[in-house]
Formats: structure tokens, sequence, C-alpha cells
């Protein structure tokens, strides 16, 4: 190993400082090594922040004159001092090595040399084989890759924050590509149609399930199929009409045709009774008229109509009385996709927070050992997760991320939230994603949200964010045990973003243009 430093001041178990003379790097791994009560101590750290300095230019001085006259003999006094943040003592096991959480501060004068490649390599590598490769250390001249624990991501979740651009549509790319060769099951809710087009493949074939979102209004709960049509949370009067109206007629049909009532009624006719049923809450006379007390609000009725009846018009094609729930049609092995693009948040909201009810539910069959539409564990991506999430706003969606976020890791359904606006994102459920991979962050709010979010994030760790390049990220949480700065890989069948190519359709309008001046002139030749 080659000596880079020696600590200087006083240290702590979990931070030293130190002087050299070389040209380290911040995010450099180095080892810290002395002897402490007769006993060899070998401590792994990271350079968390580095600065020059020369006693003969002081802050105080006046003229870039002065500066260049004292700079001329006091080029060899420049010294570089840095802080090194402890990440552990180094414990070797064979061929496997361990961190351990240092008790007792290093010595004084304690020698710092380069971390060697060997040492990163086994410190993070492949443990097992729930490891996958995601990248490599952002810091060392040698390539070091780093592997993640693909079942804690599952286990304790996800958030992959970042600005457009930086890289996230590549990440997810990756840690998909990951879980598939392992036999993984992913479910994804796509709101921009980027994963129906992604090449992803295992053993060749591709592994992209598309799952066109049909709705049965009849596995819906009254608060869900309320949301579906536009109703409002805070639209009380419109969702108990609503409510008293929906669960009538399902107690009707139940007593007209019986349990198996949706194999004798056809959708259409469904709503249109549902539609009669809702219109008959304004008399009094009706068996569920005489259920509201006083006179029935002819306004809220009318908005509950119109609403039902909008959806019916512009999304009739997706509601289909009769179709198993959604989560059926999730295959083993596969990314499945449940494409949003064109839906509106409401609706989007209704679809989402039914399939992850339905996903919990079922999880909590199979691990109870009984039947159950989800036998294996299940990985659910949100991506443009502040819509369904959001801060400031109550979905349903939001209450069953949160629960899964709670309890999932006992079922083996996993959550990983993916948005570029993390301030929007809530600060809750933000904080239940005990893993984090972080690339470039500008907005001041959008860091000190996530900081807020993670104890993990450090202020040194923050003041990266806004200067990482395309594809450099900060990963923190279990899945790694210790906060590393990443050159992501770059995905070979990556999913690809849905940036519009403003110049080459400008391009084809100019070449339209020229040719349509072309056959002109040719036109006016002829005559």
């Amino acid at each position: 190993m080659r000596q880079i430093g020696i600590c200087i001041g006083s240290t702590r178990p979990n931070r030293v400082y130190f002087i050299t003379d070389e040209l380290v790097r911040i995010g450099q791994f180095v080892t810290l090594s002395y002897l402490d009560g007769g006993e060899r101590k070998n401590l792994l750290g990271m350079i968390q922040s580095l600065e020059r300095d020369n006693p003969y230019l002081p802050e105080t001085i006046k003229t870039t004159q002065q500066a260049e006259s004292i700079k001329k003999f006091s080029e060899k006094e420049n010294t570089i001092k840095g802080e090194i943040h402890i990440l552990g003592e180094i414990i070797e096991a064979g061929d496997e090595v361990f961190l351990q959480v240092p008790r007792t501060p290093p010595l004084p004068a304690a020698e710092v040399f380069e971390a060697s490649p060997e040492l990163l390599k086994k410190v993070f590598g492949a443990k097992s084989k729930k490891f996958v490769r995601i990248g490599r250390l952002l810091s060392e001249r040698e390539e070091v890759p780093v592997y993640v624990d693909i079942e804690q991501v599952v286990l304790r979740h996800l958030a992959v924050l970042a600005v457009t651009g930086a890289g996230k549509s590549n990440t997810v790319s990756v840690l998909l590509k990951n879980i598939i060769n392992l036999g993984g099951t992913v479910a994804v809710f796509d709101f921009h149609g980027e994963y129906s087009k992604s090449k992803l493949t295992r053993n060749g074939k591709t592994a992209i399930n598309h799952i066109q979102p049909l709705i049965n209004p009849a596995s819906l709960k009254p608060k869900e199929f309320a949301s579906f049509i536009g109703i409002k949370s805070n639209a009380y009067v419109q969702f108990r009409y609503f409510r008293l109206a929906y669960e009538h007629l399902i107690k009707q049909l139940k007593e007209e045709k019986g349990e198996n009532w949706q194999a004798h009624i056809n959708t259409s006719d469904f709503l249109k009774r549902l539609k009669e049923t809702i219109e008959s809450i304004a008399d009094p006379e009706t068996e569920i008229g005489g259920k509201i007390k006083g006179k029935a609000r002819e306004d809220s009725l009318f908005e509950v109509l119109n609403k039902l009846e909008d959806v019916e018009f512009e999304l009739g094609h997706i509601i289909k009385l009769g179709v198993p729930p959604l989560i059926e049609n999730i295959k083993p092995g596969m990314v499945n996709v449940f494409d949003f693009s064109e839906l509106d948040e409401d609706v989007a909201d209704a679809i989402a927070s039914n399939i992850l009810r339905w996903a919990l539910e079922e999880r909590k069959r199979a691990v109870r050992g009984d039947s159950s539409r989800l036998p294996f564990p299940l990985l659910i991506v949100i991506e443009e997760a502040h819509i369904l999430a959001g801060e400031k706003r109550n979905t349903e969606s939001k209450y069953y991320i949160a629960r899964i976020a709670r309890e999932g890791r006992k079922f083996g359904l996993g959550i990983t939230v993916v948005t570029q606006r993390p301030k929007g994102l809530d600060k809750e459920i933000l904080s239940q994603m005990n893993n984090m991979i972080i690339l470039k962050l500008v907005e001041p709010e959008d860091q000190k949200h996530v900081q807020r979010a993670s104890e993990s994030l450090s202020q040194e760790l923050m003041e990266y964010l806004p200067g990482l390049n395309p594809g450099e990220a900060i990963i923190i949480g279990n899945m790694t045990r210790i906060p590393l700065l990443v050159k992501i890989d770059r995905a070979e069948e990556k999913i690809e973003g849905n940036d519009i190519d403003v110049i080459g359709q400008w391009e084809e309008i100019l070449k339209e243009d020229k040719n349509k001046v072309k056959d002109i002139m040719s036109e006016l030749d002829d005559l």
C-alpha cells in the first residue's frame, strides 16, 4: 500500500483530519493503519472534503502583484488538508472482508494509505447471489465494481431521485435487468408509455408484459370507483350519494341474479342501472331516496351523473364488468407494465390504488399459506411518484403506498418510487424508502426535502448533488450499507425517455417546404 498522508489534530471514532503531499480526490477511499495496545488496527475511510493552504498567502493580501511575488518562493509550502469519514474497521474472514463499527478513535498521527483495488473489490463485491452489479466507484482510478443487495431493494424499498436527464431511466433499466435475470417479478406504473417500448429481455426473449388497464367496476371499493369517475376526496355529499347508489345496486343485483350476477349483465346495462339508481335518490318515495334526510341536493346529484357519463364516454373502452383483478395479469419473471399514459391523475389513482390494495392482500394470503394470485415476491415501481403520493394531495394510492412501505417487507412486497420532483413527494413515504439512488439534484428545496427524509445523507454528501454528471449517483441505505459515489453502468437494454427530437422535426418541416417550392417551380417551368 502507498502512504499518502498522516492524521493530524484530535480524532473521533467516525472522523479524522489528515495532511498530504499527494493529489488526492474527494470520494477517494483510504485506509488508516496504527498500533493500538500492541494490536494492529486497519480502518477504511472515504475522503469527505479537501482544501489547499499556503501560510504565506493569507486572505488579507491586498493585491495580485503581492500574491504573485510571494507565490514564486512559497510554492513548496502549499499543503493539502482534508477530512476522512471513517466507514469501519476492516475485518478479514478468508476471502471476504467486513466492516465493523469502530468503538474508539484512531490514534493521532495514524498513517493514511491509498486503499488498494483488491481490498475495495472485496468490500463492495458480490457476497452472495442476491448481490448484483450496478456500477463502479466514481473516485477510483482503477475500475472497482459496486454490487448492491437486490433483496434489500425489495424488502426495504428504494427511491430513485434526479432532475430530468440525469440518468433515472438508465438506472432503473440496470436494476430491472438484474432483477429479471434473477427470475424476479416487477410491476411498473408507467405514466409516459416508456416501458412499453423497452427492449428488456431474459434469455433472449422479451421480458415486458404489457397489461391494458381494464377496470371491473364491481371489483372497486366505492371510494376507488368515486375517484375513478373524478369525485374529489373533499366532495363529501357527492361521494355519499354515489356510495349509496353503488352499494344499493350491487345488493339488488345479487338478490336478482345471485352471487354470480356479473355473468348475467353487460357493462353498459350495469352503468345504465347505476345512473338510474343515482337519479332515484332525488325521489323520497323510492327505497334509496328514503335513506336521505331532507331533500337531496340536486346540484350534487347532477355532478355525480355528469361525471359518470363523462367517464363512460371517454374511458368506456377500459371499463369492463366481469374481468378479473388486474394483478391476475402479472406474469412471474417479467416486467409487467401498466400503461397510464392516456389516463388523467384521478383515473390513474383509482387504478393504481386498486392494484396496490390487491397486491398487499394477495401477498398476505401467500405468506399465510393460503391460495393467492401472487404466490411470488413482487417489486412495484412507481414512475412519477409525486403524482400518486404527493406531499399536498391525498389519494387512495398514497394510503396504500404508505401501508406497503410500512408492512411490505413482511410479505415480500416492495416499492420503488421514481421522481424528478423530490420536494413534491410525501416526506413520510420518502422516509420509509430505506435505500436511495440520488443522481443530480440542483434545486435546494429538493435537496433539503431528501436530506430531511434520510438520516444517511450528510451535509457533505448533499454538497455533491448539484455537480454530479449524468449517470453519477450517491447510493445510500441497506442495499450498500455504506454511502457510495457511483458511476452507474450503462444499460444495453435501456428504457428510453420520451424527449421529442425537436431539431429533427423542424428539419423535416424545412424539407417539406423546400419540396413544395420545387414542385411549384417545376409546374411553372411546364407552363
